[in-house]
């Protein structure tokens, strides 16, 4: 079973065959036995058994010391508590075989089962359902009912973030944390008021905070108590971290994604008499970053699908002053980069990938952003698909001098404390950025999921609405794993589409209004009009949606169908 797609640790066991979905972690001592069935991004802890026949979802996150038999199915999102045990015969007994006596137990989508608890076989989980640590279920429970005791009895209803509920006389409850409503049927059921959609915001941080607050207060007490704000444990545990799930051996922990960038070209010693090679249709930074050191950005036009850099017209670009190249996976997929390195090393030049908004996505090989080129840099903007509290960022490499460089640049240039072997700056990330960021990277691969369920969605809703034929939608190149940062879409009547949405309080945004090489502030470049028209067309014609992966299918619908009317 060795597929670099999931990880299994040496001291575990999968037994052939089975199924085990991308992303899935499989941690020490456990066993996955024949015919189970365990879908992507999954966490399995310690001394874990799956026995045969088991099905999990998507995202089961199941602790240590946990045994799931026979019987057992887990649909997406559930938790399960540690040492929670599962039953799948009612009267066993060690001298009678019962094996074509197991009962089925289905837990639905987002339960929980807590540290302890028993559930005995043959009953229903609803979705949603909260059980209590060392509760015993002897009976169904129905969708967002807490549970607690033995025998277990319902004392509340929970909220899908894991917020209790207080029920107004009404019979209606408004969850004070993600502001999901719902109402009363009966006294033993109750359900997710249909709301009226009115509008979708471009990005919905505070639901993302909302599943995440009981984490992420207690990681920033933490620091807050300690005192340690710069650098410190919490720095190198992010940056191991993203290092590891980039596939690379070195992460430095900066400021901000901009001074990724620019601690990268720092740490090559880029000066007034360089040349570096970019794309004129990214953020400021990109070649911001070049001009601040005297260099000269020279760029090279995009692809019109995957609108990264074009690799065919590089070479044409390199002159004897060319010094990199700084190729941008631009809205969550990656620039082709095969021939963009074959160029680099038969001119000798430096790559660094600008993965700012491209954190795990994937060349066609498997290989993640920022472990192709000599160094990968990150933005962990708020907004970014991990996102911190404020500015921060990251650069990745497998050069050890590289990561020595960049870890003493980043301090001034100093390796010992007032020592300053070079002229560096203040571009340490913080310890609270770390604490925040460190809580969020375990769910980043459950939210690229949904992400790409919402590209999807969003594919068959405008084939659904006859829009394909007026739209030009993201392209995803075979055998990449694009993450969706952004989801684009092209119209040559972009500006009247974006009036429209923002009238009818869709969020949508311009990614990016104005081609590098057209800014004010690079006119002494020389460049005209029409000298990069792939670039400027998509200026011109595209326009972000709403891609966050909180998206409810009726706001997914709700924008298309506005999208719809705009063309009617």
């Amino acid at each position: 079973m060795n597929n670099k797609k999931y990880f299994v640790h040496e001291s575990s066991f999968v037994d052939e065959p089975c199924e085990i979905g991308e992303g899935t972690k499989i941690w020490h001592f456990s066993h996955i036995m024949q015919n189970a069935k365990i879908g992507a991004g999954c966490n399995i802890g310690q001394n874990v058994v799956i026995s045969p026949d088991v099905v999990l979802g998507k995202n089961v996150k199941i602790q240590n010391n946990v045994s799931v038999y026979t019987g057992v199915i887990c649909e997406d999102d559930v938790f399960l508590g540690p040492s929670m045990v599962f039953t799948n015969v009612s009267n066993p007994r060690s001298h009678i075989i019962r094996r074509n006596e197991y009962q089925r137990t289905l837990v639905k989508q987002g339960a929980s089962i807590g540290a302890n608890a028993v559930i005995v076989c043959g009953h229903n989980i609803g979705r949603y359902a909260f059980i209590g640590a060392g509760a015993v279920v002897t009976k169904e429970v129905p969708d967002y009912a807490l549970v607690v005791g033995n025998p277990g009895r319902i004392v509340g209803w929970m909220c899908q973030c894991g917020i209790k509920l207080k029920f107004e006389e009404q019979h209606t409850a408004k969850c004070s944390a993600c502001g999901k409503e719902y109402t009363m049927r009966g006294e033993t059921e109750i359900e997710e008021k249909e709301i009226q959609i009115k509008q979708v915001p471009l990005l919905d941080l505070k639901a993302q905070y909302a599943s995440l607050r009981h984490l992420i207060e207690p990681a920033i007490r933490e620091i807050v108590e300690s005192q340690y704000f710069i650098l410190g444990p919490k720095v190198t545990e992010l940056e191991k971290k993203v290092a590891r799930y980039s596939q690379v051996r070195y992460g430095v922990g900066v400021s901000s994604g901009t001074d990724a960038l620019l601690i990268a070209l720092m740490a090559i010693d880029i000066n007034h008499e360089d040349e570096i090679i970019t794309t004129p249709y990214s953020f400021f930074a990109t070649a911001g970053v070049i001009a601040r050191l005297g260099a000269k950005p020279v760029f090279v036009d995009i692809r019109p699908d995957t609108y990264n850099i074009d690799p065919a017209k590089i070479e044409a670009a390199v002159s004897s002053k060319t010094r990199a190249v700084i190729p941008v996976h631009l809205f969550g997929q990656m620039a082709d980069m095969d021939p963009i390195m074959e160029i680099a090393q038969k001119y000798n030049l430096i790559v660094i990938e600008d993965a700012a908004q491209a954190i795990g996505a994937e060349y066609n090989d498997g290989r993640r952003a920022g472990s192709i080129g000599h160094m990968g840099c990150f933005s962990f903007f708020p907004s970014k698909n991990l996102g911190g509290f404020g500015d921060a960022g990251m650069v990745v490499t497998n050069d050890e001098h590289l990561a020595q460089k960049l870890v003493q640049l980043r301090v001034h240039g100093a390796e010992l404390k007032y020592y300053h072997k070079m002229v560096g700056g203040n571009f340490r990330i913080d310890a609270l950025q770390s604490a925040v960021l460190s809580v969020k990277m375990d769910y980043l691969d459950q939210w690229t999921q949904a992400r790409q369920k919402n590209s999807e969605d969003y594919h068959t809703l405008f084939a659904e609405y006859k829009l394909t034929d007026k739209l030009t939608l993201p392209s995803k190149q075979n055998g990449y794993r694009h993450i969706f940062n952004q989801f684009v879409i092209r119209t040559p009547h972009r500006d009247r589409l974006l009036e429209h949405l923002r009238k009818h309080n869709v969020g949508c945004e311009i990614y990016y209004p104005v081609s590098l090489h057209n800014q004010e502030c690079f006119a002494y470049l020389g460049y005209q009009n029409n000298d990069f028209p792939v670039s400027e067309e998509a200026a011109r014609s595209t326009l972000a949606i709403p891609i966050y992966p909180e998206l409810s299918a009726h706001q997914k619908e709700y924008v298309v169908y506005t999208i719809s009317n705009f063309f009617k």
